[in-house]
């Protein structure tokens, strides 16, 4: 009898060892540092453009493959997919933009995080919604706005982006918002895009598009012009040099 419940106490534990999931091997913080570097070497980029939207604002232009929204990805999106509407992000405009966030990185679960915190004093939203009525020209204006954002870096490919999480919500500020709808459309219609939720819908896509464009698309000839009427001794002007760097 003791042998055979040894050799079921033996089974049970041959069987628990199979069903168990491996213990994930935390990754040597070496490993992650070619993608923290990325993340950085954007956020420097974003500074750059920052600087420039406080000389009467940057317009950035989302590049069409980018522009629609991924409804089914977006959690509240429902009655806007129910109803077959697409929704197309054009463009941004940013005034006295500003990032804020540590330079060296968190680290979580032996992962790395950068959190930022972005500030501005007006951002426009411009985007089309296709309907079954025809396209209607849609348009956000948030002032004196704060957005948190996390940068995530990984190690298969640069980094995820996460914006407005849920644990910062104490940091976000998006209330001072005006919203417009193009005419020649039903109220019940009307008032489904004059709703806040579209706005930040809007918003939170197209500030997240923005993040991620590379150089080439932000620091354009206008940004280095902008750029040049900072004094030199200022720490503004003292970017000037690494943003002619880049753009040669």
């Amino acid at each position: 009898m003791y042998r055979a419940c040894l050799l079921g106490i033996l089974m049970t534990s041959c069987l628990w060892a199979q069903d168990a999931p491996p213990a994930e091997t935390p990754v040597a913080r070496d490993a992650w540092e070619p993608s923290i570097q990325q993340v950085f070497s954007q956020l420097n980029t974003l500074d750059l453009f920052a600087a420039a939207t406080n000389f009467g604002g940057m317009t950035v232009k989302v590049p069409k493959e980018l522009q629609k929204i991924p409804m089914q990805m977006i959690e509240g999106s429902e009655e806007l997919r129910n109803r077959g509407i697409e929704i197309y992000v054009k463009e941004l405009k940013f005034q006295d933009l500003k990032l804020n966030y540590d330079k060296s990185p968190q680290w979580t679960d032996d992962k790395p995080l950068i959190p930022t915190l972005i500030e501005f004093g007006k951002l426009g939203v411009a985007a089309d919604a296709k309907t079954k009525v025809g396209t209607i020209p849609l348009g956000a204006t948030f002032d004196n706005g704060k957005m948190p954002v996390e940068f995530l870096p990984l190690l298969d490919k640069e980094y995820d982006l996460k914006l407005l999480p849920e644990s910062r919500a104490a940091e976000t500020k998006l209330d001072e918002v005006d919203l417009k709808v193009g005419g020649g459309i039903t109220s019940g219609l009307a008032n489904l895009f004059l709703s806040k939720k579209v706005g930040k819908l809007i918003l939170e896509y197209g500030v997240g598009q923005t993040l991620q464009m590379r150089k080439d698309d932000l620091l354009t000839g206008d940004a280095a012009s902008k750029l040049l009427d900072i004094p030199v001794d200022s720490n503004k002007g003292r970017a000037i040099g690494t943003l002619m760097e880049l753009l040669k």
